[in-house]
């Protein structure tokens, strides 16, 4: 079972997973099917590794996607950021859209890379190199 459906019946049993150190607390844990929580169990290494993706991606200001998968942060009111696992690879791009139109006008590959702590940290990069940008123009 994929960690990403694993975490989704977790959730829509009304429960959470959360990371504390080598170990999963699971909140509510009695109203979850035993065969859930032994799936848990089966892929804690896994999960645990998702989970602190998410806790990283959130202190760098990104909202999640996608538990372990897919993370997204503004730029501005009309560019958004994405990293996300395709594959064995992460990638990190910006994405600007115009009103009006549903599509992006303009995709930018930020970074790509085998880690997501590597590609995390280039987008934090990214973030601060716009930054200045747009201070100096100030």
């Amino acid at each position: 079972m994929e960690i990403v459906k694993i975490i989704d019946g977790v959730n829509r049993a009304g429960c959470d997973l959360l990371a504390e150190d080598e170990h999963i607390r699971i909140t509510d844990s009695k109203h979850l099917p035993a065969s859930l929580k032994e799936k848990i169990r089966e892929n804690k290494d896994v999960i645990l590794e998702a989970l602190n993706r998410d806790i990283k991606a959130k202190k760098a200001g990104f909202m999640i996607g996608l538990t372990g998968k897919v993370y997204t942060r503004s730029l501005s009111k009309n560019s958004m950021v994405y990293i996300e696992q395709i594959g064995s690879q992460w990638e990190a791009w910006r994405e600007t859209y115009q009103k009006g139109r549903h599509r992006a006008i303009s995709v930018k590959v930020i970074c790509s890379g085998s880690t997501f702590e590597y590609v995390l940290l280039k987008a934090k990069g990214y973030f601060d190199y716009i930054e200045r940008k747009r201070r100096e123009r100030k």
